[in-house]
């Protein structure tokens, strides 16, 4: 598990309380107001980050850190999963200065950081490699375009459609669980599911709304495929139809994650779009993105192991409060 955290304090102690060993190894790095430094969680005190490897420019630091962390620890069948924890608000923004001085890195720069690690660890026999899970401690980036961004490097994403509050995942319920295995080691989509399941119990309902999903991201091609076909039939429609447009911008504003945020639920906007578009073709698109999002194709891998239980391309989805029962696992950046 590789940890890149931006404020830390909460979640190092609680990864400590649980510390590498066994089947686990826990490795960190932190960028506050002090020092940037590097943690292997319950293997000794932290060292500072070498000072050619902190430039935080096109994601620089990220790269060298998990190059770092990969070497440190990681063994051939390993499972890997990088959480980048922080303020999503600045995820995406190139160049944006914040507060502390530190440069936001967006997706063209976390896609450029994967794939230059690609190419460092692609074996002999010429296989790319991929992290199982690349997962957000922060808001948000449960999105279709995240999904497609980062198909090419990992197998999962582990995001929020909304906002996540301080202190961030339980860490320590969370890895326990890696650490002591109760019967064996859980792979990476059941062990998303287990994350789902633990975060959105760790907020009650009338505390703090919270969501978090698991995406299979080998199936995003063809998520940006049916996302590309519903779009070039909205933008014919509202082009025709003055009354179409004016519906489409009402479904879409009814389809909103959250007030003031600008993203749409995406299954939410399909079954709203298939109940009340004029547009048969609009329709169409709708129900095959919706359906896509929802059911497992015929041909779908087991789902964690277990005989009959096929995997559909939202694998897990969880939601705590009513606030967030229009919540359906992914959205869709609409401003």
């Amino acid at each position: 598990t590789l940890q890149w955290l931006a404020d830390p304090v909460a979640a190092i102690a609680e990864m400590a309380r649980v510390g590498s060993g066994g089947s686990l190894n826990i490795l960190v790095q932190v960028h506050d107001a002090g020092t940037p430094r590097r943690l292997h969680i319950g293997k000794g005190a932290p060292i500072e980050v070498p000072v050619d490897q902190r430039k935080l420019v096109n994601g620089e630091a990220l790269s060298h850190f998990v190059s770092w962390a990969l070497s440190k620890a990681h063994r051939p069948g390993d499972y890997t999963m990088l959480v980048l924890w922080g303020h999503a608000y600045r995820f995406g923004l190139a160049h944006t200065e914040t507060r502390a001085g530190i440069d936001a890195i967006d997706f063209a720069e976390l896609a450029g950081v994967l794939r230059t690690l690609q190419k460092q660890r692609k074996t002999v026999g010429g296989e790319t490699p991929t992290l199982d899970i690349v997962a957000f401690d922060a808001c948000d980036l449960a999105t279709i375009e995240m999904s497609v961004q980062l198909q090419q490097f990992a197998k999962y994403l582990l995001a929020s459609q909304i906002g996540i509050p301080l202190p961030g995942w339980p860490y320590d319920r969370i890895l326990i669980r890696l650490k002591k295995p109760r019967t064996r080691l859980m792979g990476p989509a059941e062990f998303g599911t287990y994350v789902v399941r633990r975060f959105c119990e760790e907020y009650h309902a009338d505390e703090r709304p919270v969501s978090l999903t698991l995406l299979d991201l080998n199936r995003a091609t063809e998520l940006s495929a049916r996302t590309e076909v519903l779009a070039l039939r909205l933008a014919l429609a509202v082009t025709a139809d003055p009354q179409e447009r004016h519906l489409v911008y009402e479904l879409f504003r009814r389809s909103y994650t959250d007030d003031g945020r600008p993203f749409i639920d995406v299954a939410d906007l399909c079954l709203n779009l298939m109940r009340h578009s004029s547009d048969v073709f609009v329709r169409q698109a709708a129900a095959s993105l919706g359906d896509f999002l929802l059911s497992p194709p015929p041909d779908a891998p087991p789902h964690n192991g277990l005989v009959g239980a096929k995997r559909p391309f939202i694998v897990e989805h969880g939601r705590n409060n009513a606030r967030t029962a229009k919540l359906n696992a992914i959205s869709l950046y609409a401003p």
